[in-house]
């Protein structure tokens, strides 16, 4: 078989265009310090790669999530600390105003702080966090669980003072998903911290009571109030409980990041040592080539190809 000298510099040229294909790849690992920039480089790396990458960022709105639930439960530790001080110094009026030592005059005057003890709660009740409101549960019209300007009933009314309607609060906590997909609630809905504890109509029952110049009325009053401070606190409890869930479950996530970018990085990233003694060994074999290929030619590859 006759080789022609066209056969021979096309071997020769294919060899190069080989070797200096490998240099590039070589020298692109080490610019970029990736072991994997395409699927054709490592199929089943690259897959993983792929899944990892997208868990990240799955993550990252996982993350969002705990923290907006932990900032709303600080947020309402903080409201339910203030409604306790607002039931405590109810109590206080009460226990003062129930005995005979009482009269119309000094339950009048009590009226009035307890009116403004009302105004508290209602203030308290409408605490925004953000644009959204803290105890407006599953409210998706971002209204005000409490309105005290109107003077009729209406769904979002809490009745100033004497507290004859009752209020209609939106109920159901608001609800994240979490990387296990379990749902994870934030702050509780105004239904349970202001209905369900008797907060509003103990403090409405204190305010009658006290507008009727009736003791026995006041004293009743006094065992509701009790027992609206206790179910507080067990709701203060409740938000402990849940902001020890959220923080352990910030850490679990910090975790499976920890993890997740560790199994990517080890499927990307090159060894920059082995890198680069790779290109160098590349450069070395892709300059030998040349001046191989230069001398049985005899002329410059290198003029030729550029």
């Amino acid at each position: 078989m006759r080789i022609t000298n066209a056969l021979v510099t096309h071997g020769l040229i294919s060899q190069l265009t080989g070797a200096s294909a490998r240099l590039t790849e070589a020298q692109e690992r080490v610019t970029t310090g990736l072991r994997v920039q395409k699927m054709s480089d490592d199929p089943a790396a690259a897959a993983t790669i792929m899944q990892t990458s997208s868990a990240l960022r799955s993550l990252g709105q996982f993350r969002t999530n705990v923290q907006r639930a932990s900032a709303e439960v600080t947020a309402e530790d903080s409201a339910l600390g203030q409604l306790g001080d607002v039931l405590m110094r109810a109590k206080e009026l009460a226990f003062a105003q129930q005995g005979v030592n009482a009269n119309a005059t000094t339950r009048a005057a009590a009226a009035a702080e307890v009116q403004q003890l009302i105004g508290q709660v209602v203030s308290i009740g409408n605490t925004k966090f953000g644009d959204s409101y803290i105890f407006g549960g599953m409210n998706s019209t971002n209204v005000a669980p409490f309105d005290a300007s109107q003077t009729t009933q209406t769904p979002n009314y809490v009745a100033i003072p004497a507290g004859a309607a009752t209020p209609r609060i939106p109920q159901g906590m608001r609800s994240m998903e979490t990387e296990s997909g379990q749902p994870m609630t934030g702050a509780h809905d105004g239904d349970t911290v202001f209905l369900q504890t008797g907060v509003l109509s103990s403090l409405q029952d204190l305010y009658a009571g006290l507008t009727a110049n009736s003791g026995s009325a006041v004293t009743t009053s006094l065992g509701e109030l009790d027992g609206a401070f206790n179910a507080v606190q067990a709701l203060v409890g409740d938000v402990g409980a849940r902001q020890n869930r959220l923080d352990a479950m910030a850490a679990h996530l910090d975790a499976y990041e920890q993890n997740l970018q560790g199994t990517k990085s080890s499927l990307s990233e090159v060894d920059m040592e082995e890198a680069i003694t790779e290109m160098v060994a590349r450069q070395t074999a892709y300059q030998a080539a040349m001046q191989a290929s230069s001398r049985v030619m005899g002329l410059s590859l290198t003029d030729y190809l550029r």
